[in-house]
């Protein structure tokens, strides 16, 4: 096909189609995406180009069939969903074209005005109805939707929902690298504003102490000075909005403080270039910490264009893009804009503020994550062995190399290497900054990760809840992320059979999430399934169905990875309790979904055959049951240590089965 996808809307909606037509053809997949197979082809960086604007038939002289031809050549028809788009002729004969084609599955939905099937629903205003009736034509049902209606999905989920299903792969691949985004986000926030008020202070004092030095160093000395007078003067100036006489009682944002500190820059110090992108740096930082990325960038670009003489600040300038990449997911950029840093921070003999260790540390840990296992050990190793030099082993920059050197082995699989690493850099971190700081809890979250993947449930357990403590100090305990530590510490109780404990947390984390987050996030389906079997493993099978039903609906709607995982235990509920019939059915439909969303997890669809082995025991087909669970063994066994929840379960089964 020549487009991956055609945006159907009505003129009226142009700057909502316009704005999604951007989102999607801007979208960078994921590294370990590329290259599979997806509906449109091995999935590129990109998408193929989306057609949006009928004006790009301009050329021809009949509009009608020039559109019917880009419908033919197009694999995915979106429909941007409005009033406006329901009442439109184009909207529905566009429609009408497409599914006459043969691909009504390959029709998408994005709210962004009105009422779904308002006009087909009692007491609803037909007015606000939204989905145009050509959808529902000749048998047509209503298909998935994306909705950035106020309280919905947001224009980010919809990216992601809508991306998942041009390709046909499960939205949650493309949902957790942004999850992972802003995770990192949160823990980053404080630490960029720290280090730069650090830095300003550093500058004072540098200029106390230079008086009695050599001229060069005198100058040095005025010129840091001089910039330090400017960053007091600067911080006081932001803070004059909080003044009553100015703000007339009005509530003042910590977002409109950032922003007029952002226009009063523009506007002065044009004299003191290195001292305006000194402070123009500093607050793109703090901006990018706070998510506001591409405000955050264009500050440190217009930054970029001063005449900038002094090679530290041009040093901090490439590391604050830099940063700005890494942020948004671009490791590779990230390590090429690292690396022209570097001749700027080794030219900088003079100004005391060496930052070639972080940038060493910080070119390894953006090449692992961009997949390049060979790449910076060597600078990472040097970054620590400067730092331990100059600030001693229990410094904080020394912690930072530790974790960098930790992402390194862990990218690589060597989890007990990665492991030394976090543990020593938390050490650090929790002499130095207490646990309620945000790396602490991203340190305790990366032990939890790699002791799991080691098969020490106990001490991945241990580390998950040093998290949450340190999560609930910084966040407080209603906060959504707070929620999703909740979960991981419940799901590593599950599997080692602590249902009551588990219950409880879930419990919790559910109550945060709905409050917080909308009741289609998929997200939901995760919490609802855990749940569901902390009920089953209490011996609560009704509401253990209830929740897991809950889950199903919800990974229905939103095409969550664990569709699988969820009729299967649904299952097994059904063949324990006397419906053997309706197991079968939903393991009918578990298995391949299982196989294609976890096809490098063996023991997923092994758990399927176990629980089908069960249940056809349960059916009275005893033999082909006893076959099914002796085949089945071998990647649970692997998977799991003895006495974990889904081993004990499997060899229970095996062993009330007479099975060898």
């Amino acid at each position: 096909m020549r487009y991956a996808a055609f945006i159907s809307y009505n003129h009226k909606d142009r700057k909502a189609a316009e704005r999604l037509h951007r989102l999607l053809e801007t979208y960078r997949f994921p590294r370990h995406l590329r290259g599979r197979d997806s509906a449109i082809g091995p999935i590129a960086d990109r998408l193929p180009p989306i057609f949006q604007d009928r004006q790009e038939l301009a050329a021809s002289s009949d509009l009608a069939a020039s559109v019917r031809a880009a419908l033919e050549q197009t694999d995915t028809l979106i429909v941007v969903c409005s009033p406006n788009s329901a009442r439109s002729h184009w909207v529905n004969e566009e429609i009408r074209a497409f599914t006459a084609m043969g691909r009504r599955h390959r029709v998408q939905c994005l709210i962004i005005d009105g009422e779904a099937n308002a006009s087909r629903l009692p007491g609803r205003d037909a007015a606000l109805e939204c989905l145009p009736p050509a959808l529902f034509e000749n048998g047509g049902s209503e298909p998935l939707a994306s909705d950035v209606r106020p309280g919905q999905d947001g224009w980010q989920s919809a990216r992601l929902k809508l991306l998942a299903g041009i390709l046909a792969i499960p939205y949650d691949e493309l949902r957790q690298r942004d999850l992972a985004r802003r995770q990192k986000r949160l823990a980053m926030v404080a630490t960029a504003a720290t280090l730069g008020f650090v830095a300003m202070a550093a500058l004072t004092v540098f200029a106390l102490v230079s008086r009695a030095e050599a001229i060069a160093q005198r100058d040095i000395a005025r010129q840091k000075t001089a910039t330090a007078e400017r960053t007091v003067e600067f911080v006081q100036s932001l803070f004059e909005v909080s003044d009553p006489s100015e703000a007339r009682g009005a509530k003042i944002t910590a977002q409109e403080v950032l922003d007029k500190g952002a226009d009063r820059i523009r506007d002065t110090l044009d004299n003191e270039p290195n001292v305006k992108a000194q402070l123009m740096t500093t607050l793109s930082q703090v901006y990018l910490g706070l998510g506001s990325y591409k405000r955050g960038e264009s500050i440190i670009r217009q930054s970029m264009a001063l005449a900038v003489s002094d090679p530290a600040v041009r040093t901090q300038q490439l590391m604050g893009l830099a940063s700005s990449a890494y942020r948004q997911g671009d490791y590779a950029e990230a390590v090429k804009l690292y690396r022209s840093a570097l001749p700027f921070a080794e030219a900088d003999t003079l100004s005391g503020d060496d930052l070639k260790p972080a940038i060493l540390a910080a070119i390894g840990d953006a090449a692992s994550r961009a997949g390049d296992t060979s790449g910076g050990t060597a600078g990472m190793m040097t970054a620590l062995r400067l730092d331990t030099t100059r600030f001693g082993p229990q410094s904080l920059p020394v912690a930072r190399d530790l974790e960098a050197l930790g992402i390194f082995e862990e990218t690589r699989g060597n989890y007990a290497q990665a492991r030394s690493h976090y543990q020593r850099a938390v050490t650090i971190r929790l002499a130095q900054q207490g646990l309620s700081h945000p790396l602490v809890s991203e340190d305790f979250n990366q032990l939890g990760s790699i002791a799991y993947f080691q098969r020490d449930p106990a001490s991945a357990e241990r580390y998950m809840r040093q998290a949450l403590a340190s999560d609930m100090l910084v966040l407080g305990r209603d906060h959504p992320d707070v929620a999703i530590t909740t979960n991981n510490l419940a799901r590593l109780m599950l599997e080692q059979g602590k249902f009551a404990g588990a219950r409880d947390l879930l419990e919790r984390a559910l109550a945060v999430t709905v409050k917080n987050r909308s009741e289609t996030n998929d997200y939901l389906a995760l919490l609802y399934a855990n749940l569901g079997i902390a009920y089953r493993g209490l011996g609560q099978t009704g509401q253990a169905w209830s929740s897991l039903d809950k889950a199903l609906r919800v990974a229905e709607t939103t095409q969550n990875r664990n569709l699988g995982p969820i009729l299967t235990e649904m299952a097994d509920i059904a063949c324990t309790s006397g419906r053997a019939d309706e197991g079968l059915r939903l393991l009918d439909r578990a298995l391949p979904i299982t196989r294609a969303a976890y096809a490098a997890d063996a023991w997923r669809t092994g758990w399927v055959d176990n629980t089908r082995g069960a249940c056809l025991i349960a059916a009275g087909r005893r033999g082909e049951g006893r076959v099914l669970l002796a085949a089945s063994l071998a990647p649970l066994r692997e998977r799991w240590p003895t006495g974990s929840l889904y081993r004990a379960i499997a060899e229970h089964r095996r062993s009330a089965a007479g099975v060898p």
